[in-house]
């Protein structure tokens, strides 16, 4: 008998790659069920976004602008900080979540500061509240 014949695998083998298959399945299911509200989709989605972005903030015109003074002020050598991606999530108060998290250089050498802007938007009147600290710092 020849050794490059193919042997049976083992149950124990197959099992592991079903159970993976079915763990990356449900994966996905959970992001497309669970991730953020995509702006472009929903004009309103759309509209709470700019509100959030063009409303007027301390020390900027914009909180966009003053979110982005905040990243400037913060290089550090090799280290750049980072904002990331705008997210709308729907509101179970008839409104909209705003959300943009900021990565900083931290004092150390390899740590990083997370700030977590939020804001609640209403488009009925026209309100932009902001939930979280930073955010706070950023409103007039």
């Amino acid at each position: 008998m020849d050794e490059r014949e193919a042997r049976p695998r083992a149950r124990a083998i197959i099992w592991l790659e079903w159970g993976a298959a079915v763990l990356l399945l449900v994966g996905v299911a959970a992001y497309v069920v669970w991730k953020p509200l995509d702006p472009m989709a929903d004009p309103h989605a759309a509209q709470a976004l700019a509100l959030v972005q063009i409303h007027p903030a301390r020390g900027a015109p914009t909180i966009r602008q003053a979110i982005d003074a905040v990243v400037k002020g913060n290089r550090k050598g090799d280290r750049t900080p980072m904002v990331g991606d705008w997210t709308v999530r729907a509101d179970e108060r008839n409104g909209y979540l705003v959300r943009v998290v900021v990565r900083l250089p931290g004092d150390e050498k390899h740590r990083w500061v997370e700030w977590d802007y939020l804001w609640r938007v209403r488009l009925s009147p026209q309100t932009v509240i902001p939930l979280s600290r930073p955010a706070v710092d950023v409103m007039p």
